[in-house]
């Protein structure tokens, strides 16, 4: 992408450094340089509860696929000719920019470190609860309802949690992208403090995304007593990856929640083979990575595990199974801007968009930064609170 010419004067509204969309015109496209560009003024509750908006872009990417016959498919090798550009772009950018993998390093740990602390609540299940859920395959019990409970609560306050510092990192590796195409130098401080300004937004999109998908890896996994997971719900599943695809490159420019799902299911409406092609590219790559980590898990329980049945044998088999998952996430998270990389050249190739970053990166602005920090700081003491004491 070329970088847009800047006269790199110093401005006191910060708020003009960023991005806000022109008027949509069929088959223009690219950055306007004639285009004063503002950001948007802090969103109010009311647009931060609007989340709903993300479903309604589902079911629009669904209507959209029925209308055209597309079925949007992880096996086909035309997905890879699709993203081919992108993820050359992404691939030389972050040879580049050394600081994306440090991003990538960062979420790494993030998440093994996440996983490493959801199994406590495994540890905190009496084996006496295991047992009876073990007995009864169709009867539902107090204590395995207060088993579900607990596994439920403590895995939503961990996905809140590392949400916050994921969002941050992957907000950084567009706000790289942002710089890099404006002509500034991307550093670390640059793309933290780019990344920060709407991380509100991104924080709880970022906590949304994973609760799907983790529930989704959930109903994935083999079990006797659950029902096997249906064609439409993979299909739903799906649907909501293509049509929230542009909403991380675009709450990170500042717009809201319903703005950025109707830019999202504009680029499935303008570029639907690209962006498909990247969406479905990605999620055979992560397949490929799972199913390597479940083989690689019943390895290592075989090899290593200790008798099923014997004291705290549920905890002990999902720590062991830790070490493919997290080699597998480094791998993932290595892959992982490449594909943010990716999606965001294809925001800005489509939405037309005026990437405009005056001043230093390092002066003051209005953020919410403060108040997001004091609830990640208090979910962060409450999870390690409950952690250290059990």
């Amino acid at each position: 992408m070329a970088a847009n010419d800047l006269d790199h004067s110093v401005t006191d509204d910060i708020r003009q450094r960023l991005f806000a969309p022109t008027t949509r015109e069929a088959g223009d496209f690219g950055r306007r340089k004639e285009t004063r560009v503002v950001l948007p003024a802090l969103p109010s509750w009311s647009e931060r509860i609007g989340v709903p908006a993300f479903f309604t872009a589902r079911n629009h990417a669904q209507g959209v696929f029925a209308a055209s016959g597309t079925k949007p498919s992880v096996l086909s090798l035309k997905n890879f000719s699709a993203m081919r550009n992108d993820v050359a772009y992404a691939v030389k950018l972050m040879m580049q920019e050394k600081e994306i993998l440090l991003f990538a390093v960062l979420q790494w740990l993030v998440i093994g470190l996440a996983y490493m602390m959801w199994t406590q609540v495994l540890d905190w299940i009496p084996d006496s609860v295991w047992a009876e859920a073990a007995r009864e395959s169709s009867e539902r019990s107090t204590a395995t309802d207060w088993a579900n409970l607990a596994i439920w609560g403590w895995s939503l306050l961990i996905i809140a949690t590392a949400a916050y510092p994921l969002a941050l990192l992957n907000a950084s590796i567009v706000a790289s992208h942002y710089l890099k195409s404006s002509g500034r130098p991307s550093t670390v401080p640059a793309c933290l403090n780019l990344a920060s300004k709407n991380l509100g937004r991104v924080w709880l999109f970022t906590a949304l995304d994973a609760l799907i998908t983790v529930r989704a890896i959930a109903d994935r996994l083999p079990s006797k007593k659950r029902r096997k997971r249906t064609a439409a719900e993979e299909a739903a599943y799906y649907a909501w990856k293509i049509a929230t695809i542009g909403v991380l490159p675009s709450l990170v420019s500042g717009k809201t929640f319903v703005d950025s799902a109707n830019e999202s299911v504009w680029l499935l409406e303008d570029q639907p083979v690209r962006t498909i092609g990247i969406r479905m590219g990605y999620s055979l790559l992560c397949w490929i990575i799972g199913v390597l980590a479940y083989a690689g898990a019943v390895v290592t329980l075989v090899m290593f595990g200790g008798p099923l049945g014997g004291e705290n044998w549920v905890y002990h088999v999902y720590v062991l199974m830790g070490a493919p998952i997290f080699f597998a996430v480094g791998i993932v998270s290595l892959i992982r801007p490449v594909f943010v990389l990716a999606i965001s050249k294809l925001y800005t190739d489509v939405v037309p968009v005026n990437v405009e970053i005056e001043g230093t990166v390092t002066v003051e602005s209005g953020t919410e930064i403060d108040w997001l920090t004091l609830i990640f700081a208090m979910l962060t003491g409450i999870t390690l609170a409950l952690y250290l004491t059990s």
